[in-house]
């Protein structure tokens, strides 16, 4: 019918309506969502995370220089401007030489070779800016660095002589101690000249009743009345059938200008301990180790100021190999089994004592930036302890376990270290 053919047209309009105004809808969303998403930032990807900046930074590594046998290293090391020099190793590498790498990067500058008298491998080293001891039981050289050349030797032999405990410089002087005939005989301190050898004779400790005599390295106090010069060292002596604690040891105070005796303190601890390392001057006082105890001596009277005795050590020589650092009014010590210690130098009253940490340290610690950083072979670590609390900030551990003085060369900020296969030099990264 044609009602219901109109009726079916008009739909058919209003559904192509419908349809059109949906179809313009979807588009007019499409342009818009277009639009919209072309103004939006494209999302920020997640940072990659980094790794935070290691405490112990290791710059380089570097063999210290080819040995037959794997254990390499020598006993101690010196730095010269960019250098750092290090010896050859008493067993696994007989080589009378000196080493010489680059601060930065650990590469090998150049290599000397002794051809004097004195071949012989390990080098004790210590040294005054470009001149260089080099000490053996055998003598002593003395090397300049710049000039890559032997400046001098001293021959014990040669004086019917060997060596006694390492040499120390004061001033432009090399203070050591030789025996005569053998190590039981007679010790003897000697200086010499750096720049040219020449020596003397200070002042012989003879046989005492069979107890044979082994000095100390030495410390300096210099009179400020008389400006005289002490030479303070520990006399350890010895005898067939006598172990340490039935030994007596004896403080030595020595004046240079007369070479006399200036006063001696005998028996001064109850066990021989301290041959090794050198006493440290406090204003007028020695200190040194000894025994169980740390003792502080009023150089001008030669009375005791104060003796910090430490209970929990064993009652032997606790103090035979390492030395104590001072710094600001404030003695340092390690003794030879666990524990470091910090005490007040003017009455050894103890600020503070880490009794776990840093076992059979190397003999010298270092203080820098307001840290102890020493190296323990017990450990085979080199350890950071905060010097204001006694607390370790960091514990580096080596494979091959570090053992040797860390030492600080200030122009490149780095520390540098050597385990029994590698020197290493090392940055700190201090926590804030």
């Amino acid at each position: 019918p044609k009602f219901l053919k109109i009726f079916i047209i008009s739909s058919n309009k209003q559904t192509m309506h419908i349809i059109l105004k949906a179809k313009h809808l979807t588009l007019y969303s499409m342009i818009l969502f277009f639009l919209v998403g072309c103004d939006k930032e494209e999302p920020t990807p997640n940072p990659t995370p980094t790794e935070p900046t290691p405490i112990f930074e290791k710059v380089w590594s570097t063999r210290i220089y080819e040995a037959p046998l794997e254990n390499v290293g020598s006993d101690n090391a010196y730095i010269y401007k960019d250098l750092y020099l290090v010896t050859g190793d008493h067993w696994s590498h007989p080589d009378p030489s000196i080493f010489a790498y680059n601060c930065k990067t650990g590469l090998l500058e150049w290599k000397w070779t002794q051809t004097g008298r004195l071949q012989f491998p390990g080098y004790y080293v210590i040294g005054k800016e470009n001149l260089l001891i080099l000490y053996t039981s055998k003598g002593l050289i003395c090397f300049d660095i710049d000039a890559k050349q032997m400046v001098w030797e001293i021959v014990f032999e040669d004086e019917g002589m060997v060596g006694g405990n390492g040499p120390v410089i004061f001033g432009d002087e090399v203070f050591y101690v030789a025996h005569l005939y053998s190590r039981g005989g007679p010790a003897i301190y000697f200086r010499a000249n750096l720049k040219t050898g020449s020596h003397e004779r200070i002042y012989q400790v003879d046989i005492d009743g069979g107890w044979t005599p082994s000095l100390s390295p030495a410390a300096f106090w210099i009179n400020p009345i008389s400006s005289d010069t002490l030479l303070l060292t520990i006399n350890g002596k010895s005898m067939s059938g006598h172990g340490p604690e039935t030994s007596p040891t004896d403080l030595l105070a020595i004046n240079l200008r007369t070479k006399q005796l200036e006063w001696k303190m005998d028996s001064i601890m109850e066990v021989r301990t301290n041959l090794l390392t050198p006493p440290v001057i406090f204003e007028n006082s020695v200190i040194f180790g000894g025994d169980w105890s740390i003792y502080s001596v009023d150089i001008p009277s030669s009375t005791v100021n104060w003796r910090t005795q430490f209970t929990d050590l064993m009652k032997v020589g606790n103090f035979n190999r390492t030395g104590l650092l001072l710094h600001d009014g404030r003695v340092y010590a390690n003794p030879d089994v666990f524990g470091v210690m910090c005490l007040d130098a003017k009455n050894g009253d103890v600020i503070w004592h880490n009794k776990k940490i840093a076992a059979t340290c190397s003999p010298n610690m270092l203080y820098n930036d307001d840290m102890l950083i020493t190296s323990s072979w017990g450990q085979g670590s080199v350890f950071i302890i905060d010097a204001f609390t006694g607390e370790v900030i960091h514990k580096e551990r080596s494979e091959h376990d570090y053992n040797i003085d860390v030492l600080y060369d200030s122009e490149t900020d780095m520390y540098f270290v050597q385990d029994f296969a590698e020197a290493v030099g090392f940055k700190i990264n201090k926590p804030k």
